[in-house]
């Protein structure tokens, strides 16, 4: 329970307007639930910059232009592989794990339906997303977000308000928030250049890119970032091939 200024319930947070002149500080009013206008927005405001930022993360991989597919890729002085942004990729799966936890926590506090979705689970816990590429991956996170803001005004009520909103804004030194990754990674998806992309044969977009598959080869890896297609190279060497050329 927030405490009470004037008969009115004080921000879950402690938020306060700053002294000014002769004024001194005055604690803000939950106006939304247990929480301030500014927290209320925040909340929203990361709601919605969330599946841009995993769209970003995702799409950080080496792109074909940036290694010789015939070679072998080097990266620093040792001759290591240059390997996928394992960095980004993990931001990415945290984040996602972290709403997932929240959709999954609201749904059992707020006694509502939480949407089913595909995931990377260990011992029943989300991990991860499934899918490696960008736009499938921000669709899939879209859903939880949009289904957070659908009861954002019951979750603003909640017991746990102020912690959600600390979370996913700011988050903690192991587990980042959105302004946090913003600095990171931006919001602006950083997509393959058009000229590096080729038409996918199954969704008929010209979103198909490449990169390296992992850490720890060089192994190229072909992919559609709209529908996820991926081909064997193995079996299907000529998918490679049409990167060659610019």
């Amino acid at each position: 329970m927030t405490e009470q200024v004037t008969g009115k319930f004080i921000c879950a947070r402690n938020c306060a307007w700053p002294a000014f002149e002769t004024e001194p500080s005055r604690p803000k009013i939950a106006t939304h639930g247990t929480l301030c206008d500014a927290c209320y927005l925040r909340m929203k405001e990361a709601l919605r910059l969330i599946p841009e930022l995993i769209l970003n993360m995702r799409s950080q991989v080496v792109p074909a232009s940036n290694f010789e597919l015939t070679e072998r890729v080097q990266g620093g002085g040792d001759g290591a592989p240059v390997p996928l942004n394992v960095g980004a990729v993990d931001s990415a799966d945290a984040l996602f794990a972290k709403v997932a936890s929240w959709v999954s926590s609201f749904a059992d506090e707020l006694t509502i339906p939480q949407p089913s979705i595909r995931a990377y689970m260990v011992n029943n816990e989300i991990q991860g997303l499934k899918s490696l590429a960008p736009i499938p991956a921000s669709e899939l996170t879209a859903q939880l977000t949009k289904w957070l803001a659908r009861h954002i005004d019951q979750i603003a009520a909640s017991r746990t308000a102020a912690t959600f909103h600390d979370d996913i804004w700011e988050g903690w030194e192991d587990s980042p928030g959105v302004i946090k990754l913003l600095g990171r990674y931006g919001s602006e998806g950083r997509k393959p250049k058009p000229s590096q992309k080729r038409e996918c044969p199954v969704c008929k977009k010209v979103e198909v890119f490449a990169a390296l598959l992992s850490e720890s080869n060089n192994e190229p890896l072909v992919i559609c970032g709209k529908c996820a297609w991926k081909p064997d190279l193995r079996k299907k060497p000529e998918y490679l091939e049409m990167f060659k050329s610019a």
